[in-house]
C-alpha cells in the first residue's frame, strides 16, 4: 500500500489531536482539590460520559478507534493496536463464568469481537464462532479451569496468545513504529516472565513455556541470563531495543517507567511525519496514554493520594 492513501486519515488525526490533553492541562488535573473538580475539568476539555455499558475510558479509546476505522484505507492492517482487548475480554468473561457473576460489565473497549459472542461462547463451553486467534486459547484456558488447573495457569495461556497475536498482527501492519512499540510490550512481558519463574523455583522450561515467540529476541537467551544472573542489557541491544538497555537490569518499576517514557519519544517523533500510518499509531496511542494519566489521577484523587505522589505516577504527555 502506497503511503500516500494515508494522507486523508493523518489529516483527520491531526485535526482532532487539539482535543488531546496537554501537559498544562494535566497539571491542572493533578492540581484539582479532589476527584469531583478533576472531573469536571475533564467535561470542560470534551471527555463526554461513559456510553451506556462503557465507562468514561473506553468511550474515549473507542471513539478514538471510530475515527482511525473511518479514516484509513485498510484499518485491518492496524488491528494490533486494539486486538489485545479481545484477549483482555476472554480473560474476564472466563474469570466472570467461573465465579457466578455476569461479565457484561467487565468488557474493555474497542474490540474487534462482539462481547456479546464471547460471553456466550464462555457460558455454553463452544467457542468455534469465535475467530481463529482467539478460539484455541479461549478453549484451552476454559479447560484447563474446569479440569482442575489454577485460574492463574489459565491467564498465562490467555496472556502469551494476546502478545503472540498482536506481534504477528503488526508485523504486517506496515508500520514501523507500531512493530517497535508491540515489540517493547513483549520484551516486558517475557522479561517480567522470566525473572518471576526464576524467583519463585520455577524451572526454565516452564519459563520459555509460558513465553512469547518473537522472531526479534531469544526466548532462550533471555531465560539463561535471567537465570544465572547475568547482566541484561547486551540482550536488549541485540533484540533492538537499545533505548531501554540502561535500565534493564534495575528496578522493575523504573523499567516499566523508562518504557512508557521511551514510548512518548518514539510517538512524539511520529508526530512529524506526513505520509505511511505510522502519524496515526502515533494518535492511538497518545490517547491511551491520556487515558492512562486521567485514570491515574482520578484514582489517586479518589483515594486521597499526596500531589507530589501523582505527579511520579503521571507518563508523560505526546502533546
Amino acid at each position: 500500500m502506497r503511503e500516500t492513501e494515508y494522507a486523508f486519515a493523518v489529516a483527520r488525526v491531526r485535526a482532532n489531536e487539539p482535543f488531546l490533553l496537554t501537559a498544562e492541562e494535566i497539571s491542572q488535573l493533578i492540581s484539582a482539590p479532589d476527584e469531583q473538580t478533576a472531573r469536571r475539568l475533564l467535561e470542560e476539555k470534551g471527555w463526554a460520559d461513559g456510553e451506556v455499558g462503557k465507562d468514561i475510558y473506553d468511550t474515549r479509546a473507542e471513539r478514538a478507534w471510530v475515527l482511525i476505522k473511518s479514516s484509513v484505507p485498510d484499518p485491518e492492517l492496524l488491528e494490533a493496536m486494539i486486538i489485545g482487548n479481545d484477549f483482555a475480554n476472554v480473560k474476564a468473561a472466563i474469570k466472570s463464568v467461573f465465579s457466578g457473576i455476569e461479565p457484561e460489565k467487565y468488557m474493555v473497549y474497542p474490540c474487534l469481537c462482539d462481547t456479546a459472542e464471547i460471553i456466550r461462547a464462555v457460558k455454553e463451553n463452544d467457542f468455534s464462532a469465535l475467530p481463529d486467534y482467539l478460539a484455541q486459547c479461549a478453549d484451552d484456558a476454559y479447560h484447563t479451569i474446569s479440569s482442575g488447573g489454577s485460574g492463574l495457569a489459565a491467564e498465562m495461556i490467555i496472556d502469551k496468545a494476546s502478545l503472540e497475536t498482536r506481534v504477528r498482527f503488526a508485523e504486517k501492519s506496515g508500520s514501523e513504529l507500531l512493530k517497535k512499540l508491540v515489540g517493547l510490550s513483549a520484551l516486558l512481558a517475557n522479561l517480567k516472565i522470566a525473572k518471576r519463574c526464576f524467583s519463585t523455583g520455577k524451572s526454565s522450561e516452564f519459563a520459555l513455556e509460558s513465553m512469547c515467540e518473537c522472531s526479534f529476541m531469544s526466548n532462550e537467551e533471555l531465560v539463561k541470563k535471567v537465570y544465572a544472573g547475568e547482566e541484561l542489557s547486551e540482550f536488549a541491544k541485540e533484540a533492538g531495543f537499545e533505548c531501554v538497555a540502561d535500565e534493564i537490569d534495575g528496578d522493575f518499576s523504573s523499567l516499566e517507567m523508562k518504557v512508557d517514557n521511551t514510548v512518548a519519544q518514539m510517538i512524539t517523533e511520529a508526530k512529524y511525519e506526513t505520509f505511511g500510518p505510522d502519524p496515526i499509531v502515533q494518535f492511538y496511542y497518545a490517547t491511551l496514554s491520556e487515558i492512562k494519566n486521567v485514570r491515574i489521577i482520578l484514582s489517586a484523587k479518589a483515594d486521597g493520594v499526596p500531589l507530589d505522589t501523582i505527579k511520579q505516577r503521571v507518563r508523560e504527555v505526546y502533546v
